[in-house]
Order: C-alpha cells, then structure tokens, then sequence
C-alpha cells in the first residue's frame, strides 16, 4: 500500500533522520523507520498505523527545531501524533536524558497507557526490527555488540520481554506476536548461555 500520506511519512522521516546512523553502525538511520512501516504493511493496509510507524522515532530522537509534535499533527494529524507519542520515550525539553532503565520504564508505562491498538502494532513492529539487527549483529560480531547500549544483555532481555508482557493480550496480529516472542527467545538463549 502506497498513498499520499505514507509518501509524505517517508519524505518528512528521511529528512528529520538525515545524518543519524543506526546505534553502532553505518548504516542510515531511515533504514529502520522503513523497515518499521514495511513490516507492519504486511499485517495491515491501515495507513495510520504504517504511517505512525514511519514517523515513530521523530518525537524521540530528532531536535523539536528540525520537526516538532506541532508539525507532525499539522501534517498528519491527532491520531497518528497520539500513536508516535505513545511509542516514544518521554522527553522534557531542556532536561538532561534519563538513564537506561528510567527511560524504558517511562517508555512502558506510556505504551500500557495507551488506548490506541495502532500504537501496540507499531510498538511491535519497532521490536522486532530492534532485534533483527541486535541478533544479526551478534551473529557477526559477537559480544562486541553489547557496548553499544547503555545497558546490561540481560536488562535488554528484561525490556523487551516488559514489551511483549504489554502487547500479548492486546488485539495485534499473532503473527506479529509469535515473530517478536521468537526473537526473545532468540535473545534469551544467547543471555543464557553466555551471561
């Protein structure tokens, strides 16, 4: 599915991402929100939903003067602004960035607050893509990976098992579901086994 809006996504993503690479690579970081839209295009045609999993990083990681919540719900509009600030970290504009695990407990509290069933789908699209990477990452390189983040292998597992805790019983495709519980499982072995 291809529309106006999912255009506009694209092209407002890729110049609010322009010169951020992927956490520990070279690669592009418009790779990812993609990536995102494209795989929650498998599941669903609806453009809210691809179109909010394009965008969802913007409100968190991109400076508010490049592209702010104002413009995002200019161009696009409360719901798909509401479903990116569901999916994103908080922020207080002018405060230092919080440690690992605040920000991802704040993150997890935001996203089981929601009411927004687009917000879950994108949550787990995000996830599986983030764990795509780490395990193809790890498959290459090997522990060297774990540098990149600002947390322990096992406080990444603890995260993204709080993730699939919230959306389980939430109405997102099970295919969806079991793509993301295979890739903990993916990540669980390799904590486990080498801890």
């Amino acid at each position: 599915m291809f529309t106006d809006k999912i255009n506009l996504a694209l092209k407002i993503a890729a110049k609010a991402h322009q010169g951020q690479n992927r956490k520990g690579t070279d690669d592009p970081y418009i790779f990812h929100p993609v990536a995102v839209g494209m795989i929650i295009s498998q599941y669903t045609n609806d453009e809210a939903t691809i179109v909010a999993g394009i965008l969802h990083d913007i409100l968190e990681d991109v400076n508010p003067a490049v592209y702010s919540e104002t413009d995002m719900r200019r161009d696009f509009g409360d719901e798909i602004t509401d479903i990116v600030k569901d999916v994103s970290e908080p922020k207080t504009a002018g405060q230092p960035k919080l440690p690992w695990k605040e920000r991802k407990e704040s993150y997890l509290k935001r996203l089981g607050n929601s009411y927004y069933i687009e917000a879950y789908i994108v949550a787990t699209a995000d996830k599986i893509h983030n764990l795509t990477d780490i395990l193809k990452d790890y498959d290459q390189f090997g522990d060297k990976i774990w540098h990149r983040f600002n947390a322990s292998k096992q406080d990444i597992l603890w995260y993204y098992r709080a993730v699939f805790d919230l959306i389980r019983n939430e109405p997102v495709p099970i295919e969806l579901k079991r793509h993301l519980a295979n890739l903990i499982e993916e990540l669980k072995s390799i904590v486990t086994t080498n801890p």
